[in-house]
């Protein structure tokens, strides 16, 4: 499903749920951590960026990219998803982040491209 404000994770005790899980995969620019909670509720997703990614316009540029790109994903129901920045989120490119993305994705089998999915190149 695609991520929308219904369907983000905003609580604090949900998100470190989520990131205590045993389901991740690190790229380069990114972590994806994956909760599967059991039931058929859409999927939630949240995106984190702690200090460690800069100040608050990078840290807000890196949560940026990485909603875009997890909008060409439609995730399954009954999994909670949340993205975690690294420090270099901010300064890659849109192509970059969506590439670690999606071979974190694809490696932890959740979600199927959207079929309106189609990663463009932006310019940054």
């Amino acid at each position: 499903m695609s991520p929308v404000a219904a369907d983000r994770l905003r609580d604090g005790r949900a998100i470190g749920a989520v990131l205590r899980g045993r389901r991740k995969r690190a790229g380069e620019r990114l972590v994806v951590h994956v909760l599967d909670r059991g039931d058929e509720l859409p999927a939630r997703l949240a995106v984190v960026a702690s200090r460690r990614v800069g100040g608050a316009v990078q840290r807000n540029r890196a949560k940026r990219l990485l909603r875009e790109a997890a909008r060409t994903w439609s995730f399954g129901p009954g999994v909670d998803v949340v993205l975690v920045a690294r420090a270099s989120c901010a300064r890659a490119g849109f192509a970059e982040v969506a590439r670690d993305l999606d071979a974190a994705v694809q490696a932890l089998g959740i979600a199927e491209r959207s079929p309106a999915g189609t990663v463009t190149e932006v310019a940054s």
